[in-house]
């Protein structure tokens, strides 16, 4: 048979009350749309008549293997013979018969279309209030503000994208991740990203959703985080190496030059910036580790700092800077029994005497931390140069 435009692709799990509205209303947008289409029904065990229904009005029904939201859909997308494809869940939901928006951005270039319920409109009851106001908002931010996405609803279910796009993915995530792991890796991809509005209507199960709050919506964190070394290692390992930083030369400052200035300025905040140098750099560390893992087995091709990391690294470089760091830090700790227990050296007064300690011990442990972790970033880069 010849490829075809359009293919609907919905998830089926026991759903023998409502897949019929959706086959129906998926039937009815192809046929709105002009397009020559198919209704996929991409079943992963359902043990009522589901299957039976479906196909009975005419969707292909593919049986996929095993449980998960994810694994349904990229079951369902991988036997679709469409150029391009439109999800959307089988619990009534989403209107399926609105496929033709979808595919209007779709024809126009998109690669991926995300709906977006808040600017479709919400039916009463259709999302609990703790996902409407708190859950999805807080995780469409967090996806903004790691991949810089631009889209307003990062959670909806209905969706379309084009057959060559879902090839370039690579999907892998078998559970409900899966529509985050499509947004992170179209983003990191530089795929053109649309959104359309898509209104959300009560479901009409009369059981439980197999959606948990809790779980999945850590799921999806989880995903988000681990795909963004910038924002989950980097920044926050930068952030806490700058106030270290600050803390140690104010206080240095203070004892060298000002020593009756700012009394409330003490040894509590020398230690302090210690503990936020030294949490900063290991911080770093295992970032810069994960940032190539990213580098080259994901998407980040396109990232500065991926990109300047893996270009500059090299492990002759990375072992000469901690050797340094750590050779500095000892000579400067060799200081203490030299001018305690010799006259070769000064005592010098107790407070340069305790920053000089704090600073030869950050500098020792930011060596050590340095030599290791550019042994790490040797195991992914020299297996490829």
């Amino acid at each position: 048979m010849a490829d075809l435009e359009l293919s609907v692709v919905i998830p089926a799990l026991d759903e023998e009350k409502t897949i019929a509205d959706c086959v129906r209303a998926a039937l009815a947008g192809i046929a709105a749309s002009g397009a020559t289409g198919e209704v996929i029904v991409a079943d992963n065990g359902s043990r009522d008549r589901t299957r039976e229904t479906a196909a009975a009005l005419g969707a292909r029904v593919v049986p996929v293997d095993g449980r998960g939201y994810g694994r349904a859909l990229r079951g369902g997308f991988c036997a679709a013979r469409g150029r391009f494809l439109v999800m959307g869940d089988a619990d009534g939901s989403y209107d399926l018969a609105l496929s033709p928006r979808f595919l209007e951005r779709l024809r126009a270039g998109a690669d991926l279309v995300m709906g977006n319920r808040y600017r479709g409109g919400i039916a009463p009851g259709a999302m609990p209030a703790l996902n409407r106001w708190l859950g999805t908002p807080v995780l469409t931010g967090i996806m903004n503000l790691l991949f810089s996405t631009g889209i307003g609803d990062v959670n909806c279910g209905m969706r379309g994208l084009s057959r060559d796009a879902f090839q370039r993915l690579g999907l892998k995530a078998d559970g409900m991740e899966f529509a985050t792991e499509m947004v992170v890796k179209a983003s990191l991809l530089g795929l053109r990203v649309d959104e359309v509005p898509c209104p959300l209507a009560r479901d009409r199960r009369d059981r439980p959703p197999h959606l948990r709050r809790w779980r999945d919506g850590w799921r999806h964190l989880r995903f988000m985080l681990l795909f963004s070394p910038t924002g989950t290692f980097l920044a926050p390992g930068a952030a806490l190496c700058a106030l270290g930083a600050a803390a140690l030369a104010a206080v240095t400052a203070r004892d060298a030059f000002w020593p009756a200035a700012a009394p409330w300025l003490g040894s509590r905040h020398a230690l302090t910036g210690l503990l936020f140098w030294l949490t900063g750099t290991s911080v770093l560390g295992l970032g810069a580790v994960a940032q190539e893992a990213d580098y080259q087995d994901r998407f980040d091709y396109a990232r500065p700092t991926a990109r300047f990391l893996h270009e500059t690294f090299r492990l002759e470089r990375g072992l000469v800077l901690g050797a340094s760091l750590t050779l500095l830090g000892l000579l400067a700790l060799a200081y203490f029994p030299l001018s305690y227990y010799t006259t070769l050296l000064p005592r010098g007064a107790d407070a340069l005497r305790l920053d000089l300690a704090v600073a030869a011990i950050a500098a020792t442990l930011t060596g050590v931390q340095c030599v290791f972790a550019s042994f790490a970033l040797g195991l992914l880069t020299l297996r490829v140069k």
